[in-house]
């Protein structure tokens, strides 16, 4: 299902306050600086001695000590890809904290009598600046497809289009069942690999004119372009037809389980494609769990 409604996602600032409380995992600190972490309000802090299993915290805290800066940072990203990361390093090993934000960190902190005060400022930097970073994004970093960001204008032209032709416009909708129970169980890389599988199938079954995009973690949508009128019949037969090539496939561990349906647009209806987007998922959402 989507992350968010649309209409918020839309709205939303990108220079928005952090006033939900900051889920933090730390990971090298000494005793005095987790107990005043903990201490500032607007954090829950978990202390771990290594990062093994995601958690899908907002924030990693990680001290660079005898560990490379860059084998540290690869393996903070492969558990955790969502958290803003901040390392902290003693002053004679600056060098390391600057290798760290070469390699994507959003943050970087000397361990001196500043560190308290500064911690706290820094991770709601951090986060901040890592949402930012995501809702920006307008294409996906996992299928290359457009994001919701990239799509949302392509398809509001199109309808805008469509009122002047007085054409209607049909989206093709398609959910991937067990996205979210794959990366439950297996984690993100698992899932990742699920959602290129799907991708691969959608830009198998789209015609050269049509426009996919990947506008939530388990949902794709398709914006059918050209002539609506037998259209959704040709993609929902490529689909179908993409599918059955999967599955048959010996070098994929599993078959493919989506939901898919489609809306339509009408001209002159006035309807927003929020709310074409926000009912077509609804109802997607109900017929996948049924």
């Amino acid at each position: 299902m989507m992350r968010g409604a649309f209409r918020d996602d839309h709205r939303r600032g990108t220079g928005e306050m952090l006033t939900e409380p900051v889920s933090v995992l730390v990971v090298g600190l000494d005793d005095a600086e987790v107990a005043a972490l903990a201490r500032e309000d607007g954090f829950a802090v978990q202390r771990v001695p290594v990062i093994e299993t995601p958690t899908g915290v907002d924030a990693v805290v990680i001290a660079l000590e005898s560990e490379a800066p860059l084998e540290a940072v690869r393996r903070v990203r492969t558990v955790e890809p969502d958290a803003a990361v901040v390392v902290v390093t003693q002053a004679d090993r600056r060098a390391d904290g600057a290798v760290a934000m070469h390699a994507g960190v959003e943050d970087h902190l000397v361990r001196d009598e500043l560190l308290g005060p500064l911690l706290p400022r820094s991770i709601r930097y951090a986060v901040a600046t890592r949402r930012m970073r995501r809702e920006l994004a307008a294409n996906d970093e996992v299928t290359s497809l457009p994001t919701l960001r990239g799509f949302a204008p392509i398809a509001e032209h199109h309808l805008r289009m469509a009122d002047r032709a007085g054409n209607p416009v049909v989206f093709v909708f398609v959910r991937v069942e067990e996205h979210d129970s794959l990366q439950a169980a297996l984690g993100r890389e698992a899932a990742d690999e699920l959602a290129r599988d799907a991708a691969g199938v959608v830009l198998d079954s789209v015609r050269d004119s049509d426009v996919p995009g990947r506008i939530a973690p388990d949902t794709f949508c398709i914006l059918l372009t050209g002539e609506a009128e037998g259209a959704e019949t040709t993609v929902l037969s490529r689909l179908v037809e993409a599918m059955a090539v999967h599955d048959a496939r010996r070098d994929r561990p599993r078959a493919l389980k989506l939901s898919v349906g489609t809306a339509r647009y009408e001209p002159g209806s006035g309807l927003h494609l929020a709310e074409l987007l926000e009912g077509a998922i609804r109802r997607l959402g109900r017929a996948g769990g049924a």
